[in-house]
């Protein structure tokens, strides 16, 4: 997994890429640091560029949304695609963190 981290409309926006499983544990850590370091009242985790989520993506955002919410950040999803997007319906990920889907 990649990501990119950059402020838009008041809003800091983390772009994600790639594969999120175990393996971007190590790289999910800083964009959890960056949250821990607060200095903002949203953050958007911007899906699209995702390829897959696995049960350990799933809890590293879980771990990132405790982060905002100890810091007072709200938390958001935006624009899973194909199977990101159906583990987080599945899983009923949006109840957890808000979510903006793509019209399908």
């Amino acid at each position: 997994m990649t990501f990119t981290i950059h402020d838009e409309a008041g809003a800091r926006v983390v772009t994600l890429a790639g594969q999120f499983t175990f393996d971007a544990t190590d790289d999910f850590r800083a964009v959890i640091e960056e949250l821990e370091g607060g200095r903002v009242s949203r953050c958007v985790l911007e899906m699209s560029g995702l390829e897959f989520i696995d049960s350990a993506g799933l809890g590293l955002l879980v771990l990132a949304n405790a982060a905002a919410g100890r810091k007072g950040i709200a938390l958001s999803m935006r624009h899973p695609r194909g199977q990101v997007r159906e583990m987080i319906e599945i899983a009923e990920f949006q109840t957890i963190i808000p979510c903006e889907f793509e019209a399908a």
